[in-house]
């Protein structure tokens, strides 16, 4: 009998466990193809307590302001430009001066 229930405590354990979300840090990166904005690399770091972003253009990294960020969507800020990343399609759209540009880019994912 001790060993039926030590057997679904452990089962329990395991499945409660399943459900948690133990990522410290990730990190998404897209490399985009050639642009009118010239955008290469779109690099967001993500932890429990610290989200940045950066945009290369030209060879050149500049950080951008992060708008907001969701499981969802990505949204962020740089000078006059404004990106939003659906993370659910992979579809990325940039705006500036009134213009809508839609980049081509693919996603590399890292976890810890």
């Amino acid at each position: 009998m001790k060993k039926f229930f030590i057997s679904i405590f452990f089962f329990l354990l395991l499945f409660l466990n399943s459900n948690c979300d133990f990522k410290r840090f990730e990190q998404k990166k897209f490399f985009c193809e050639k642009n009118k904005l010239d955008i290469e690399l779109i690099d967001i770091l993500e932890t429990r307590s610290i989200k940045k972003s950066y945009l290369t253009i030209k060879g050149k990294e500049y950080i951008a302001k992060i708008n907001e960020i969701s499981d969802i969507e990505i949204s962020l800020i740089l000078n006059d430009i404004n990106l939003k990343i659906n993370l659910e399609n992979n579809e990325i759209s940039a705006t500036n001066n009134e213009n809508i540009y839609f980049l081509k880019c693919e996603e590399t994912n890292f976890n810890i």
